[in-house]
């Protein structure tokens, strides 16, 4: 890839994982489990979590074998031109999908949590410009932004969560297996469809200083991210009621709702509107700056900075193609499937196939 002259350390690397799978969990997705499992929704974020820590420890052990290399450079190696290009695509599509998915979410939840009416449409371009910026300053700003801002946003999470402690209900854990065993299960199976994100771990890892550091970042910053989920998870169950907590927008927010300092103070919900639009944000311009990058490494262009407002065009045009939000969010649920063979499925297929491929080769020398 171009420019291969960043090193990005342990703390870096590890803060770009942890917002890129925690995002999801300020949004929504512990309403979506509460619905579908009721007050189990915390055991799913557990199983599916400790699944995805094995799922990275496949792809980690697999990784091992192209050091300083990102997928699509793998992909070249095992396929010349044509499979860069059919890798690139299909990683570059979901990577815009999720993008467009977010920004629209993102619009839409300022346009709500904040006393702030203007046009969600409009809400998104000032998004975009932000996104604009980051991206011309390449993957290093957009790295840089996450190691200044991620240590924010957990702590604030964590101050949310331990001061919603007071409210915590014991008996909203039961009965434990919330809707069913069955139902725990088949809802864990599809959780981990959720970790789609985990393509960032195959795409950063040429920016970072050594194997030893990158393996440490992507251990911690997977580790504190599932923590994290199962944190928060937890905290909604124990603070809001089946079937209450299947119904409820942006979970996080309506904790933070409940949090009062003091018996004639307001609730502090304040604390998580720059909590998420940080996280929104930092999450957009990682997703720009690596859609962006991906084309100019398959094009093998010096000017990858042109792609930038053309793939943010696409993005929006996506993003307002749903009548509204809920609507669009039905659709990111459904195409979970397909997000996960394209950025999950298929990277581990390359890399094995590049690997059989590379011992073929040294035997015949």
């Amino acid at each position: 890839m171009n420019k291969r002259i960043i090193n990005f350390g342990k703390f870096e690397t590890a803060s770009v994982l942890i917002n890129a799978l925690i995002v999801k969990v300020l949004l929504g997705l512990p309403q979506l489990l509460c619905k579908q499992a009721g007050n189990a929704a915390w055991m799913i974020a557990l199983i599916s979590g400790m699944v995805f820590l094995a799922l990275v420890l496949v792809i980690m052990r697999l990784y091992k074998r192209f050091p300083n290399r990102n997928i699509i450079s793998i992909a070249e190696e095992a396929g010349g031109a044509a499979l860069k290009w059919f890798v690139a695509v299909l990683i570059i599509l979901p990577l815009i999908f999720k993008g467009a998915i977010t920004l629209r979410l993102s619009a839409e939840t300022i346009n709500l949590i904040t006393p702030y009416r203007i046009p969600s449409f409009l809400t998104a371009v000032l998004v975009g410009i932000a996104i604009i910026a980051v991206a011309y300053k390449g993957t290093e700003g957009a790295v840089r932004l996450h190691a200044i801002f991620v240590p924010l946003i957990v702590t604030a999470l964590a101050l949310v969560i331990i001061a919603s402690c007071a409210s915590f209900k014991l008996t909203n854990i039961f009965p434990v297996w919330g809707l069913g065993k069955k139902e725990v299960i088949k809802t864990s199976l599809y959780a981990i469809l959720m970790y789609s994100d985990i393509i960032y771990i195959l795409l950063l890892y040429p920016y970072v200083k050594s194997e030893k550091v990158f393996r440490r970042a992507v251990g911690w910053g997977t580790v504190l991210a599932v923590i994290i989920q199962l944190a928060i998870m937890l905290g909604y169950v124990l603070t809001t009621q089946y079937p209450g907590s299947g119904e409820l927008f942006m979970p996080v927010y309506q904790v933070s709702r409940i949090i009062r300092l003091g018996d004639n103070s307001q609730s502090i919900e304040a604390i998580f509107y720059p909590v998420w639009i940080s996280s929104s944000l930092l999450y957009l311009t990682l997703t720009q700056t690596f859609v962006v990058e991906i084309l100019g490494q398959a094009s093998k262009t010096k000017y990858e900075k042109l792609f930038i407002v053309p793939t943010l065009a696409v993005m929006f045009v996506i993003a307002y193609m749903p009548k509204s939000v809920t609507q669009a969010m039905q659709i990111s649920q459904k195409a979970s499937p397909i997000l996960f063979i394209c950025t999950v499925a298929l990277p581990i297929l390359v890399m094995i196939f590049a690997y059989i491929k590379n011992r073929r080769a040294s035997y015949e020398t």
